[in-house]
């Protein structure tokens, strides 16, 4: 959804005299007085309401980042998700996906063989970021783990910067910083906040209609393989994305094969292939917030509940390819986004982060729906049993289809 222009609204006397004191600016100096501009501007037409949702933010990510140091020098830390990234960064490149080399390395960190079946949580990424993480990761597991996690910090606020881009709205923005999933991203240590970044450069990109960089974009999403095959159907319908996607993670794959060799990539598949069973390695399908995990929760046997996850993940992509072939000038990204994470195979809740991209691309996001949805999962984390989380999130996610339906119905909506 282009962003509004928020320098029409208000024009100040700085803004009229700015070229007076820049004559003929290089443009990166225009693009940086601008985008200060706009948030000063936004700030000042903030209502009531607004800086209200802003303090309660605010609030929000001191308690994040007080929680989060406090975090990385408690023995849950070394049982946390992160041990996966510091086994990746520990191990050599030619050993990346080797299961018996991840397991060696963990059960040094804990004493002993990781609590899951199979003893390991093997790294089963594409190794895009894989070389920093050799940068950041030493002996030391709680400072390598600061180091690590407040990169993805750098990122979350870079992901909130491209929000406010999108929207025009500084409360929108903050309360998508303190989206709680975003902070469990960082909490465990997860590198798709690469992949939420990606998702919402391409999607702001694809809205001023530079596809071929959006689709280069996009191509973050082959951090997990799942979303990219989703993505790369209905991207079909903007052929310079698609390329544009296609030549960016062709690239990638070359870069990953380079950086793992040929029997890393065969590792790597292997992994693929037995997460994709079930239960080894600390896959957990009922602890999953997607239909894999509602079908086996509600007693599904997990021997019908994967293949038919599977095919509704395969027919919702195809779905998406005619949907976006009726819009292609403004395809249904909130909706987009929101099939691939109810039907992605492999989903927990640190993953529901990717609604942000719902929230910000349905045609009148709404500050306080989000900063609400947020303040839930908080309370429900803390006071009540997971299953809350679960109905929460379902029904979070019904609310976000209901209002990317009306979106395709009222295409107008987005143009009012």
């Amino acid at each position: 959804m282009p962003r509004p222009a928020l320098s029409g609204l208000l024009e100040s006397d700085y803004a009229k005299s700015r070229r007076v004191y820049l004559y003929r600016p290089a443009r990166e100096f225009e693009v940086f007085i601008q985008i200060n501009l706009d948030i000063v501007i936004a700030v000042k037409l903030l209502s009531p309401r607004n800086a209200l949702i802003c303090l309660v933010s605010v609030a929000l990510l001191a308690l994040y980042l007080a929680v989060w140091l406090t975090f990385a020098r408690s023995s849950v830390a070394k049982q946390s998700d992160f041990i996966i990234y510091y086994s990746a960064g520990t191990v050599p490149l030619s050993k990346l996906y080797n299961v018996e080399a991840q397991r060696e390395i963990q059960t040094g960190v804990l004493g002993s063989t990781f609590p899951v079946k199979g003893g390991v949580m093997p790294f089963n990424h594409t190794p895009v970021f894989v070389p920093l993480l050799h940068l950041l990761v030493d002996d030391d597991y709680a400072a390598s783990y600061l180091r690590w996690t407040s990169l993805l910090w750098v990122a979350v606020f870079v992901c909130a910067f491209m929000i406010f881009r999108m929207t025009g709205d500084v409360a929108f923005a903050l309360a998508a910083a303190s989206f709680y999933p975003l902070f469990t991203y960082v909490q465990q240590a997860h590198d798709t906040v690469f992949l939420l970044l990606g998702i919402l450069l391409g999607a702001h990109l694809l809205s001023l209609r530079k596809d071929f960089l959006a689709g280069i974009a996009l191509s973050l999403t082959t951090l997990k393989p799942q979303f990219a095959i989703f993505l790369a159907v209905p991207l079909v319908i903007r052929p310079k994305a698609f390329f544009g996607f296609c030549a960016a993670s062709a690239l990638l794959a070359i870069y990953s094969v380079l950086l793992v060799g040929s029997q890393g990539v065969a590792d790597f598949l292997t992994l693929l292939r037995i997460n994709a069973q079930g239960e080894v390695f600390g896959v957990r399908p009922l602890e999953m917030f997607n239909l894999l995990g509602l079908m086996e929760r509600a007693g599904v046997s997990s021997h019908f509940a994967r293949p038919i996850a599977w095919a509704i993940f395969v027919l919702a992509s195809i779905s998406l390819f005619f949907i976006w072939k009726r819009q292609p000038s403004n395809p249904p990204f909130a909706l987009t986004i929101l099939l691939a994470v109810f039907t992605s195979p492999h989903l927990l809740g640190h993953d529901l982060a990717l609604l942000l991209v719902c929230f910000t691309t349905v045609a009148k996001p709404t500050a306080l729906f989000l900063l609400g949805s947020s303040l839930a999962f908080v309370t429900l984390s803390i006071f009540f049993a997971s299953k809350w989380q679960f109905a929460f999130a379902y029904l979070l996610m019904g609310a976000l289809l209901a209002m990317a339906i009306r979106d395709i119905r009222q295409p107008g909506r987005a143009a009012s």
